[in-house]
């Protein structure tokens, strides 16, 4: 019974340890390795994460007109949403001052700010369901045809973050940027079951879009975190041709986040596993015995 006792003891007293916050808030609080680096106000940020193209709920019917078709019914266009994956590299950046509206506001406005260069793979499929009618409009007939495509991006990205402080160890991280992406590569299906070609509209490679993002951050040590999340546009900026090789006239669609490709619309959404640890300053002489000023005020923002 003792050992079982000493045992449980032993394993809460390594998991206290593990959970506590190595950087001191008193002296007298020390227990264990302190950390003495003297850290800077910038760091590294890399994340990786699948994607996900949503789509509408309710699909529109719409009737062939016979005039003009070699067959009477009616049809509709069932986009599909697929996984796909990003990864992203970059830095991010503590304020060191606070703004005069900050200060006026007496709220920390922006906890702080990153950018990162990467790579968006994006995958989505459309289902076209037809029903053909007699002359009298009963159901004689239906088919379906199934068109895929994948769509890779090169971007760029910067965002400001505003961090709400759950505990020591936990906040909520608010995500407010743009992005500029290009489509680089892209593979799909030839679109061509008349009567639907008609509303085909393809967006081209460049576009830019405002975005928002929110997720759990947690953090490990003392200039290190880790928040898991997701990203979406909110706001856009595309162009649009009815052929996938951008050919034909051309629309400029200005505030929706979603992207055409066959007759239907897909919204992307990024989700994200994303680290950052902050650089080491080179100090001459001895390290400093407490944490400095700008350490202070970061803890104050929720890191």
């Amino acid at each position: 019974m003792k050992y079982l006792i000493f045992s449980a003891l032993l394993i809460a007293g390594f998991t206290v340890i593990a959970q506590r916050d190595l950087t001191p808030r008193k002296k007298k609080d020390a227990f264990g390795t302190r950390d003495l680096r003297n850290l800077s106000a910038s760091g590294l940020q890399f994340q990786l994460g699948p994607t996900y193209t949503f789509t509408k709920i309710r699909n529109e019917v719409f009737e062939v007109d016979p005039a003009t078709q070699l067959y009477r019914g009616s049809y509709y266009n069932d986009p599909r949403g697929r996984l796909g994956v990003y990864g992203e590299i970059g830095m991010f950046h503590f304020p060191k001052k606070r703004s005069k509206l900050s200060l006026a506001l007496k709220t920390v406005l922006v906890s702080y700010f990153d950018w990162g260069l990467g790579f968006k793979y994006f995958r989505g499929a459309e289902l076209i369901h037809l029903d053909s009618l007699d002359n009298i409009g009963s159901k004689i007939g239906e088919a379906e045809e199934k068109y895929t495509f994948g769509q890779g991006n090169i971007y760029g990205r910067f965002s400001i973050h505003k961090n709400i402080k759950l505990s020591e160890a936990l906040f909520l991280d608010n995500t407010l940027g743009v992005n500029l992406d290009y489509r680089l590569l892209q593979s799909s299906d030839e679109y061509s079951w008349s009567p639907m070609t008609n509303q085909q509209l393809y967006t081209k490679p460049l576009q830019a879009q405002l975005h928002y993002g929110l997720g759990l951050g947690i953090r490990l040590k003392r200039g290190s975190y880790m928040v898991f999340g997701a990203r979406t546009p909110i706001f856009g900026y595309q162009t649009v041709t009815p052929d996938m090789a951008n050919k034909g006239d051309k629309t400029n669609m200005f505030g929706k986040p979603s992207f055409h490709w066959y007759s239907s619309r897909y919204w992307p959404v990024l989700f994200h596993v994303k680290y950052m640890f902050l650089f080491e300053k080179k100090v001459k002489g001895c390290p400093p015995v407490e944490i400095n000023e700008d350490d202070r005020e970061r803890y104050r923002n929720g890191n």
